[in-house]
């Protein structure tokens, strides 16, 4: 598990993976998104100049998700709509965050790495992609067996621009399915619940 409480740092226990994660498979998920940053970054006049605006996005919202999401076990992740298909993270980001964030630094690699790609895909792709955060109070135990789940948000990634999703439209992201349209059986445990605007990451003194 990733763990944030307090202030992030670009430190070992960041990037260690402790639920049986394999580092190879989150290597190769990583290199695979880059390569499709890249593929769609060739369309552009400047395909260096697009990668590089792309991850500046990315590290904007992962910086703004983590300042605006608060106290909670959370669990975070990010589908962007390819011509193959969605793509998302191999398994959803979880952060503990005990208190107010006052600043964050990304690590260079890791399952935060792997959102942040995702999220860079999203903009150079130019593709309306979805960030799905679970969030539940810390010392609330895992729902296995009638214990309250998650609170579902979401945010809409679109032309450089991160829009909150109201409870009403994260509840039909989720429960439909994704190329038919038609309807997922429901988690009475899970309730959707509107976004608010991410906190707006301070730039450089």
């Amino acid at each position: 598990m990733s763990t944030i409480s307090n202030l992030p740092h670009q430190h070992t226990a960041l990037l260690r993976r402790t639920d049986g994660t394999d580092f190879a498979d989150l290597t190769e998920r990583v290199d695979d998104l880059d390569a499709l940053i890249w593929a769609a970054a060739r369309t552009t006049d400047d395909p260096q100049l697009a990668v590089v605006r792309a991850r500046e996005y990315a590290e904007s919202v992962f910086i703004g998700l983590v300042l605006t999401i608060g106290t909670g076990a959370h669990r975070l992740n990010c589908s962007v709509p390819t011509a193959a298909g969605p793509v998302t993270a191999g398994e959803d980001l979880r952060m503990d965050i005990a208190t107010e964030v006052p600043a964050v630094s990304l690590p260079a690699s890791g399952a935060e790495r792997e959102l942040c790609e995702l999220f860079a895909l999203a903009h150079v792709s130019g593709a309306d992609a979805t960030v799905i955060l679970r969030s539940r109070p810390l010392l609330e135990p895992d729902a296995t067996d009638g214990t309250p789940g998650y609170a579902v948000r979401g945010w809409r990634l679109s032309g450089g621009a991160t829009t909150p999703i109201d409870a009403a439209g994260m509840f039909a992201f989720c429960c439909s399915e994704a190329s038919s349209g038609e309807p997922l059986p429901l988690d009475p445990n899970t309730r959707y619940k509107d976004a608010r605007a991410l906190v707006t990451p301070p730039g450089p003194d």
